[in-house]
């Protein structure tokens, strides 16, 4: 038998291209691999730095001789996990293991790839399926690799060299090489061309921003000037472009290699952009979850109870709203907060829990405080494959405030109802048909003649009244439900159970839903028979008013015309008696003595004071007729004429008349002039002799009217006479030094009365007095 020599550098390089080479690397591994082998074969292998192993895909192990444990830095003689192995090599060479194994145990496929440990080392690794003695084994032999910077294209590598169709070429994850001076594209594999959808003409062409979004374009200088470690392996997940456009998430293993002298990066793509959308939409389903977690705590009560119905869980809203601590509330049952006395749905709810159902409704329970809370509750039990209820939900909204604003509402009601009930006013609703459904007592007893409003519900009027009063309340009724709109103050009327007729004031309006829609009427009616006669007697009384105002209008006429003529015809024989006099004191002066000249004077002064008063009775009856236009007059400028007529008076006692704010007016000139006449000449008459009268006039605007002042310094007015003040004939001071006939006053107040005002006095005896009248803003139409 001849010697076979194998070198170390055929068998470094992996190349067994013949069959033969095939067969005897295969015979190789298996021999060195095996334990009671040929030593001599070991020893070859060693010698040619080549480690064997193989894998026992039952058990998922990793059984390797000393040479490969050495190179892969593992415990000699023991099987290790193919998890933990994948571990000892850097990210990004780990996928590449997995899938090289997988395809290798799954469907026989043969690999060689060349892997990084965490150390920094490089080995080759490569693995073929056996077929001994009809058994499949799965082997392969492991090497190192020195570390070179060759360039990585075909043409640029050694033409023996078949590692890079293994690592490269044939690598189950696209990769590329790209060039830093220039950024273009130098290299791919057949995964990278399917992965962007290039062809590799196509795909040779184009440069590192080509396959990038524009917004990135500016990281990648970024990134290329801190890239410059020859051999360090740099790992980042980046954006890329396929030719279709479309953006994917690349995580990317890059090494930076030198080729033909120029600085390049060598990368292995792993498209992740599924676990990133994965993991994307993982975050905002947590996102979700959080916020419906965070809402339901802020909204919600939530308790958590075990299969024995014992308090696991219950959030800060159900410790706020109870009162209990976390604490005190925690291995306690649901009969704890919840007493069935106060509240008897918590045996339903009990009773639900042991049969394993859902259970909606309300529970009251009990706070710290010795207080209670409502909760609208639902409790859900969650089942295991069995069927049988291993833990329970109970998610509760706090009604508190709902169910004590139900119970204010309720007493409301009941005191509403109460209120209607003892109106003493008919109050009744009705649906669109005109059927009754609510009466109040009064309604249903007064006016519907029945014991209880039960029996009046769902009945109309034409079941109490007769067909012609029933068909003209039904029409307002139909009015009211077809146009909406109220019908107020309506008057209706009917023949009660004795034959007497009733009137009714009726008010009916529409009763509307919140979005407007008509439901019915509401009505209300009050019984106003004794003001309805009352009015009857109103209008019989007025008839007879009109007809006494008649009668007293020509009684006035008659007294008026009596009085001038009186007035009229009294004056002669007063003239002739003054007449005499004087020519009786004329002519006897010389046989009169003292005495008869003083009766002559109180004679001949009687028939003077006399004749005052009639002309005074005659501007009296007079008074109050407005037998001129009115006109638009300066109220200050009427009044220094009366001052005009007295200043004789005024300059005699060193009066002071100011005036202050009077207005125009469109008024009859001579009442008015009559009025400021009578009142200032009183201011200045009633005065003391040792005082200076003073007199101010001014007016104030009220509601619609002027209001006027004359105010004195005079003597005032005693308290026992102030209710005579205005009456006709009527003297409040009997001195002598007090001339006058008791109509002037009397006078301003029917001057004042018959143009629509009124007229008072404020006084201080021995200090003055104040009359004040009104005069509305216009009388009539100026002149």
């Amino acid at each position: 038998m001849g010697t076979l020599i194998v070198s170390d550098q055929n068998i470094r390089g992996g190349h067994f291209e013949s069959k033969w080479g095939k067969a005897l690397y295969s015979f190789f591994v298996i021999m060195a691999y095996q334990k009671d082998g040929d030593r001599q074969w070991t020893d070859v292998l060693k010698l040619s730095g080549i480690g064997a192993w193989e894998i026992d895909p039952h058990r998922e192990t990793f059984n390797c001789c000393d040479i490969g444990c050495e190179l892969l830095q593992i415990p000699c003689n023991e099987a290790v996990k193919l998890s933990s192995l994948q571990n000892r090599f850097r990210y990004g060479f780990q996928q590449v293991f997995e899938s090289s194994i997988k395809d290798f145990l799954e469907k026989q496929r043969e690999f060689q790839q060349e892997l990084e440990l965490h150390s920094g080392s490089r080995i080759r690794i490569s693995g073929k399926v056996v077929e001994d003695q009809g058994t499949q084994r799965y082997c392969g032999s492991i090497q190192p690799v020195v570390a070179h910077r060759s360039a990585l294209r075909p043409e640029l590598f050694s033409e023996r060299d078949d590692l890079y169709s293994i690592l490269f070429q044939d690598n189950p994850m696209p990769m590329f090489i790209w060039e830093f001076e220039t950024l273009n594209i130098i290299d791919c594999n057949r995964q990278a061309l399917l992965k962007y959808g290039y062809s590799r003409e196509e795909f040779l062409k184009l440069n590192i921003r080509d396959i990038r979004p524009i917004e990135d374009i500016p990281l990648i200088e970024k990134h290329t000037l801190k890239s410059d470690i020859y051999g360090d392996i740099h790992q980042k997940t980046w954006r890329h472009l396929n030719k279709a456009g479309e953006i994917m998430q690349m995580e990317i293993t890059g090494h930076l290699v030198e080729i033909a002298g120029k600085r390049c990066a060598m990368v292995l793509l792993n498209d992740i952009t599924d676990r990133v959308e994965a993991e994307e939409q993982l975050l905002e389903s947590l996102k979700d979850m959080s916020d419906y977690r965070f809402a339901l705590d802020e909204s919600c009560l939530v308790m958590i109870l075990n299969r024995g119905r014992n308090v696991v869980y219950v959030n800060q809203k159900f410790q706020d709203i109870s009162g209990f601590s976390k604490h005190s509330l925690l291995s306690g049952t649901i009969e704890n907060i919840y007493d069935e006395e106060q509240c008897p749905a918590v045996k339903d709810c009990c009773e639900a829990l042991q049969k394993g159902e859902i259970w909606r409704g309300e529970l009251k329970g009990k706070t710290k405080q010795a207080g209670f809370f409502w909760v609208d509750t639902v409790m859900i039990p969650f089942k295991d494959n069995h069927g049988v209820a291993y833990q329970y939900i109970w998610v509760g909204y706090d009604i508190t405030e709902k169910k004590l604003a139900d119970e204010a509402l309720v007493k409301e009601r009941s005191l509403l109802r109460a209120i209607i009930d003892n109106l003493p006013i008919q109050i009744y609703v009705k649906d669109t048909k005109g059927r009754h459904i609510i009466n109040n007592r009064y309604q249903y007893e007064n006016l519907l003649g029945q014991a209880s409003e039960q029996e009046t519900l769902g009945k109309t009027v034409f079941d109490y009244f007769p067909e012609e009063i029933a068909a003209g309340m039904a029409e307002y009724d139909r009015r009211i439900i077809n146009e909406g709109k109220p019908v107020l103050n309506v008057e209706e009327y009917y023949h009660d159970q004795e034959g007497q007729l009733v009137w009714l004031l009726t008010n009916k309006v529409p009763l509307k839903d919140s979005e407007g829609k008509v439901l019915g009427l509401v009505g209300m009616s009050r019984d106003v028979t004794d003001r309805k006669r009352e009015e009857e007697n109103l209008i019989s009384l007025n008839k007879a008013l009109e007809k006494k105002a008649l009668e007293l209008e020509r009684s006035n006429q008659e007294l008026e015309q009596f009085a001038y003529i009186a007035s009229h015809d009294l004056q002669e024989p007063l003239r002739m008696i003054t007449g005499f006099l004087g020519l009786l004191e004329k002519k006897y002066e010389s046989l009169l003595d003292e005495k008869a000249r003083q009766y002559i004077h109180f004679a001949v002064d009687g028939a003077s004071r006399m004749k005052n008063i009639i002309m005074d009775l005659l501007v009296y009856s007079r008074a109050g007729r407005i037998e001129e236009k009115v006109k638009e007059v300066s109220v200050a400028e009427l009044v220094s004429s009366v001052t005009q007529l007295h200043k004789e008076l005024i300059k005699q006692k060193k009066a002071r008349i100011s005036l202050g704010n009077l207005p125009k007016l469109k008024i009859p000139v001579a009442p008015i002039h009559q009025v400021f006449q009578n009142l200032i000449n009183n201011a200045l008459k009633y005065q003391r002799e040792d005082r200076i009268p003073e007199v101010k006039i001014h007016a104030e605007k009220g509601d619609g009217c002027w209001t006027f002042y004359v105010t004195d310094n005079g003597i005032g007015i005693p308290d026992d006479r102030r209710d005579r003040v205005f009456i006709l004939f009527s003297r409040l001071h009997a001195d002598r030094n007090y001339s006058g006939t008791g109509i002037g006053l009397a006078m301003c107040k029917k001057i004042i009365e018959n143009l629509g005002g009124r007229i008072g006095f404020n006084s201080v005896e021995g200090e003055g007095s104040t009359f004040f009248f009104t005069v509305p803003d216009s009388i009539g139409n100026p002149e």
